[in-house]
């Protein structure tokens, strides 16, 4: 048998792939989607912040971005006017220091981004709770918008565990 170098492969015009490891590449695009949507959500919140009482569109390329300055959820609740544009500042660190952490492969950019991924289903159920439903207000919304919300939570939920699911399935590899 004989045993070629890897000089003579690619003398002879041969090309080699390198082998790569599938989990890590596959850890890679998701740290990489979450990281873009953080990314997005810094955009969102800055110019929200630039734009103090106003709403409106973000065109960047192919997509568009909403922001709004007038209304922001913690924890399920609900803070409007200058108390929303003051809520956007710690929105604005969460994205930013989730997509460094995730982008330097820190340690606790893993654990931040797991625990936001988490809170955010709490966050949306607490708000359908206190809000559309009314425990909070004494007041539901109208039928068409609850079945909106509604839907919206049957939509989000899943996606939500889902990215929360693969973050905890490759733990290993974000967290050495």
């Amino acid at each position: 048998m004989e045993h070629v170098t890897d000089a003579e492969q690619m003398q002879a015009g041969a090309t080699t792939t390198p082998t790569a490891d599938m989990r890590t590449y596959r850890a890679g695009v998701i740290a990489g989607v979450l990281s873009f949507i953080a990314f997005l959500g810094v955009l969102k919140d800055v110019n929200a912040l630039l734009d103090p009482g106003g709403r409106g569109e973000v065109a960047w390329g192919f997509l568009m971005i909403r922001y709004t300055s007038l209304q922001r959820v913690w924890f399920g609740y609900r803070f409007i006017d200058h108390a929303a544009w003051l809520a956007t500042i710690p929105h604005l660190i969460l994205y930013a220091t989730a997509v460094y952490g995730l982008i330097g492969l820190k340690r606790w950019g893993w654990y931040l981004l797991f625990g936001y991924v988490l809170y955010i289903p709490l966050s949306e159920w607490l708000f359908m709770f206190f809000y559309p439903l009314g425990y909070l207000t004494g007041m539901a919304y109208p039928e068409p918008i609850l079945r909106g919300e509604w839907l919206f939570l049957l939509i989000s939920f899943p996606l939500e565990m889902s990215a929360a699911w693969l973050l905890w399935r490759y733990r290993n590899l974000f967290v050495r």
